[in-house]
C-alpha cells in the first residue's frame, strides 16, 4: 500500500515543481500586453524574455515548444515596440501570454 501512496503523490505532484520562472514571466507578459505604449511594453517584456528563456533552459517536450515559442513571440513585441508600433507589439505580447500560459501548467 505503502507503494500506491508513494507513487500517487509522485504522480500528482509531477507539476507541483513547474518551474517558477514562468510565473514571473507571465506576470511580466500580462502587464506589457496591458500596456498600451512602447515605453511601457519593453519595460515589462524585457524581464518577460528573461524570465521565459530561464524557465526554456530545463524544459522539456510540449512545455519546451511553448517556451521557445514564447520566446519568439517576445523578442518580436520587444523590437515593434521599439519601433513605436505598440498595437502590433502588444498583439506579439498576447501570443506569448498564451504560450506561457500552457507552459506553466501546474
Amino acid at each position: 500500500m505503502k507503494l500506491i501512496s508513494a507513487s500517487s503523490l509522485l504522480f500528482l505532484g509531477m507539476n507541483a515543481f513547474a518551474n517558477p520562472h514562468y510565473d514571473e514571466a507571465l506576470k511580466h507578459a500580462t502587464a506589457a500586453a496591458q500596456a498600451g505604449d512602447s515605453t511601457k511594453i519593453i519595460e515589462h517584456t524585457l524581464p518577460a524574455l528573461e524570465h521565459t528563456m530561464a524557465g526554456a533552459l530545463t524544459a522539456k517536450g510540449l512545455t519546451r515548444t511553448h517556451a521557445q515559442e514564447a520566446t519568439k513571440a517576445l523578442e518580436t513585441a520587444l523590437d515593434l515596440a521599439k519601433n513605436k508600433k505598440a498595437e502590433d507589439a502588444s498583439a506579439s505580447v498576447k501570443s506569448a501570454v498564451e504560450h506561457l500560459k500552457v507552459a506553466n501548467k501546474k
